[in-house]
C-alpha cells in the first residue's frame, strides 16, 4: 500500500488499485469486520467444544480433545523447530503425542484403574515414546538428527505433557477445576485486550510481543481474580473444593503463567520468523495460537492443587 496524488486528492495503491482515501477506510472497514466475526465465530465454536467435553462428555470427552490438541499441536511445533521433514517422523511424533496424552485416560477407564494407575501410565508412555523415537531415527540416515530429535523432544515437554498434565487433572478433580481454568484463562484475554487497548502504553515484554502492556497484564489480572470470587460466591459447593482466597489466588496464578504462556508461544513463532503456528482455526491461525496460555496454566494448576494438599 502506497499513497498517491491524483486530482489534487490523496489516494491510496492497494493492491495495484488506485482509491481515494474514504473509500479505503470503507474498504479497511469491511475487512475488520469480516475478519472479527470470522474469529468470533470460530472462537465460539472453540470455546463451545470445550465446554461441552468438559461438563457433558463424560469421561472420555475432555482427554480425547486433549489428545485431538496433541496430536495438531505437535504437527505444528515440529515445523516451527524443524520445517520440511520426513512425513514418517512427523507421524510418529504426532502418534507419540497421542499416546502420552492419551494413556492416563484409557487405563483409568478401561482397565478400571486407579489415579495412581493412571499416572504411572502416564510415565510409562512417556518413556516408550522416549526410546521408541531415538531408535527410529536410526533407520532415517539423511534427516538432520540433532534438529529432528531436538523437535521432537520439545513438542513433547511443551505440547503432550502439559494436556496430558490437563487430561490427569481432570481424571482426579472432575470437571468442575477444569472449567474454572478455562474460564479464568479466557476472562484473563479478556481483561488484558480490554484494558490494554484503551490505556495500556508502558511495554510489557516489547522485543517479543510489542501490543502487550503492563496495564493490559493487570487488568486481566483483575478479571481473573474477580473472575474466581465470583465463581465462589455464585456457585459454591460447584467450586472445586476451595475457599475464596483460595479461589482468588487461583485466579492469579492462571493470569501470571497464561500470560507467560502467551509470550513464550510468541518467542517461538518470532524465532521462527511466522506470524501464527498454522492456518487450522480461522482467524486465530493454529492450534497452538489458541493453546498457548493452556500449556503453561495446565502445570502451574497441578503444582497449586498439589501444594494445597500439601499445605
Amino acid at each position: 500500500m502506497c499513497h498517491i496524488k491524483k486530482n489534487n486528492y490523496l489516494c491510496f495503491e492497494y493492491c495495484g488499485i488506485a482509491m481515494p482515501q474514504w473509500r479505503f477506510n470503507i474498504y479497511r472497514l469491511n475487512s475488520g469486520m469480516k475478519n472479527l466475526i470470522v474469529r468470533s465465530m470460530s472462537g465460539a465454536v472453540y470455546a463451545a467444544l470445550i465446554v461441552c467435553a468438559i461438563m457433558f462428555g463424560g469421561a472420555w470427552a475432555f482427554p480425547a480433545l486433549c489428545t485431538v490438541f496433541a496430536i495438531l499441536g505437535t504437527g505444528e511445533l515440529t515445523r516451527l523447530c524443524y520445517g520440511t521433514r520426513t512425513p514418517a517422523l512427523t507421524a510418529l511424533d504426532m502418534a507419540g503425542a497421542a499416546i502420552v496424552v492419551s494413556a492416563p485416560a484409557a487405563c483409568l477407564v478401561c482397565a478400571s484403574g486407579g489415579i495412581y494407575t493412571a499416572s504411572l501410565a502416564a510415565t510409562g508412555a512417556f518413556f516408550v515414546y522416549f526410546l521408541a523415537r531415538l531408535i527410529c531415527q536410526l533407520y532415517l540416515p539423511g534427516e538432520n538428527a540433532v534438529g529432528s530429535i531436538s523437535a521432537a523432544y520439545t513438542s513433547l515437554m511443551y505440547v503432550a505433557m502439559p494436556l496430558c498434565c490437563a487430561s490427569l487433572m481432570y481424571l482426579m478433580y472432575g470437571p468442575s477445576i477444569i472449567l474454572t481454568m478455562f474460564i479464568m484463562i479466557w476472562l484473563n484475554d479478556t481483561g488484558a485486550f480490554c484494558v490494554g487497548s484503551l490505556i495500556g502504553k508502558r511495554r510489557l515484554f516489547e522485543c517479543i510481543s510489542p501490543k502487550k502492556s503492563w496495564e493490559g497484564f493487570a487488568g486481566g489480572l483483575v478479571f481473573s481474580i474477580a473472575g474466581g470470587a465470583l465463581i465462589y460466591f455464585l456457585f459454591g459447593k460447584w467450586a472445586p473444593g476451595l475457599g475464596l482466597a483460595e479461589m482468588c489466588a487461583l485466579g492469579a496464578v492462571v493470569s501470571v503463567f497464561a500470560t507467560w504462556g502467551d509470550l513464550v508461544e510468541s518467542l517461538l513463532k518470532r524465532t521462527a520468523g511466522v506470524k501464527d503456528s498454522g492456518h487450522i482455526m480461522p482467524g486465530h491461525g493454529g492450534i497452538l495460537d489458541r493453546i498457548d496460555s493452556l500449556l503453561l496454566v495446565a502445570p502451574a494448576l497441578a503444582c497449586y492443587m498439589a501444594a494445597l494438599t500439601l499445605i
